[in-house]
């Protein structure tokens, strides 16, 4: 009997124990694992000054049978899951007609994706302010403030986020965002050096909060290096292999940074009329993949925002510069031998250079045998 009683009291106490050491190690198990990094696709909508929304948005023409633009891009997403951020430049209604705009929008939010603005003022405001970071502060904000009004009068949708044409932003845009109640700014880029933001010290990729904005950067990477000088490049699935998007972001998610943006625009698979397949099927691979990987969580700039505004330390991190290396960089020329000069350069020019090392050596050889066997003579 004292042995049963010895027994239960023994069993009583582990499970006591158990109770509060269980917890507390998994806990830490929680703690330890490393959070999701956010991954972003967002697609700038717009058309060239030469071009028009038919070919340059949607992606249509005589000859293709098929759409090439935002539905195309809307229906990988969609295929997968995922929802992208739709930047649209209304600024070009004066040009392409405001239904014509008024319809992008629509349909954009209609499908579920997350409709945003984007900013050529150009075409409403006048060549002196064909770029966000050409006018001041009260400009800027009139700029914004129209735009929004009008993806609110088209769509019924309260724009959160905003990304300036070019890139070309500084930290008035910053401010005018607040003025105009958005609160979320994807403009800062590292890797175009004409932008404004770029050369103000702010962050490489890590997102950081200014005078109550978020800010976002477009995620840039160096591709190649030697020495004190580095090539830049940011995430454009145009111009960035899938290796190297895929190396960049788990780079960025090893190192603690909590957002990766990755760049399209609405041509990007229909650029001048040229059907891109190669562009269609990186984004087809990068969002299955993505979708799949326990450490991304595929989200969109509204999305971003309902996190941040929920928990503003969320996404506090650290701030990294990932190397992809000369090496990837070789490799992406070969896989792009017919689309332009530079790859053919950079995928034929070392084993040239090779070539013409090893030839001059054999003959510098044999000019050294030569004269060796006339001093021998």
């Amino acid at each position: 009997m004292r042995k049963h009683a010895l027994t239960n009291g023994f069993f009583l106490l582990t499970c006591i124990l158990l109770g509060a050491v269980v917890p507390a190690l998994e806990a830490q198990t929680k703690e330890a694992a490393p959070r999701p990094i956010y991954v972003l696709f967002t697609v700038d909508v717009e058309s060239f000054s030469d071009g028009s929304p038919e070919r340059d948005i949607w992606g249509r023409a005589p000859n293709e049978p098929q759409e090439h633009g935002i539905g195309r891009m809307m229906d990988i997403l969609d295929r997968h899951g995922a929802k992208g951020t739709f930047f649209v430049n209304i600024y070009e209604a004066p040009k392409s007609g405001e239904d014509v705009m008024a319809e992008v929008c629509r349909v954009i939010h209609s499908r579920g994706h997350n409709l945003e603005l984007h900013t050529h003022p150009g075409p409403m405001f006048g060549a002196k302010f064909s770029y966000m970071q050409y006018a001041d502060l009260a400009k800027q904000t009139e700029i914004l403030k129209r735009g929004a009004e009008l993806i609110k009068e088209w769509a019924g949708v309260k724009v959160v986020a905003h990304r300036a044409g070019g890139y070309m932003a500084n930290l008035d845009t910053i401010n005018a965002c607040k003025e105009t109640g958005i609160f979320v700014e994807f403009s800062h880029n590292m890797g175009w050096p004409e932008s404004d933001l770029g050369r103000e010290g702010l962050t490489e990729n890590a997102p950081f909060v200014r005078d109550g904005v978020l800010c976002v950067p477009v995620t840039c990477y160096i591709q190649a290096s030697a020495g004190s000088w580095r090539s830049m490049r940011f995430l454009d699935i145009e111009s960035s292999s899938p290796q190297e998007v895929r190396k960049v972001v788990a780079d960025l998610h090893a190192n603690g940074v909590r957002t990766a943006v990755v760049m399209l625009h609405s041509f990007s698979f229909f650029r001048l009329g040229k059907r891109h397949d190669r562009v269609e099927n990186t984004l087809d691979e990068l969002v299955a993949g993505f979708v799949a990987d326990p450490n991304v969580e595929v989200v969109t700039a509204r999305q971003l925002y309902e996190i941040w505004r929920a928990d503003p330390d969320a996404l506090v991190g650290s701030d990294y510069m990932p190397t992809t290396g000369w090496w990837m960089t070789y490799c992406r020329a070969w896989q792009r031998l017919g689309e332009g000069w530079k790859n053919i350069a950079v995928a034929f020019g070392p084993p040239v250079f090779l070539v013409l090392v090893i030839g001059g050596g054999v003959i510098i050889r044999r000019r050294r045998r030569r004269r060796k066997r006339k001093a021998a003579a």
